[in-house]
């Protein structure tokens, strides 16, 4: 398994889990033992198969996430008017 994402916003980790479940790609979230007092503190990672790694970057992608050199993933700033 190799880590796409590593955050602490628990609600992007959801929002990247439905867009990859709603694909048919399967993830784990590895680091989530930290308990919830230090949630904002320690990123968790999410995983996919090396076999799923091409297809899941893709689906982000497609989604508007870019991905950063940090191992996260943000949504693209939009052109606007």
């Amino acid at each position: 398994m190799i880590a796409l994402l590593t955050t602490t916003d628990h609600i992007k980790l959801s929002a990247v889990r439905s867009i990859l479940a709603g694909e048919g790609i399967d993830s784990e979230l590895f680091d989530t033992a930290s308990g919830a007092l230090f949630q904002v503190l320690i990123p968790v990672r999410l995983m996919v198969t090396d076999a799923d790694r091409v297809a899941a970057r893709r689906v982000l992608r497609q989604a508007g996430f870019v991905e950063a050199a940090d191992g996260d993933w943000d949504l693209a700033a939009s052109a606007g008017p």
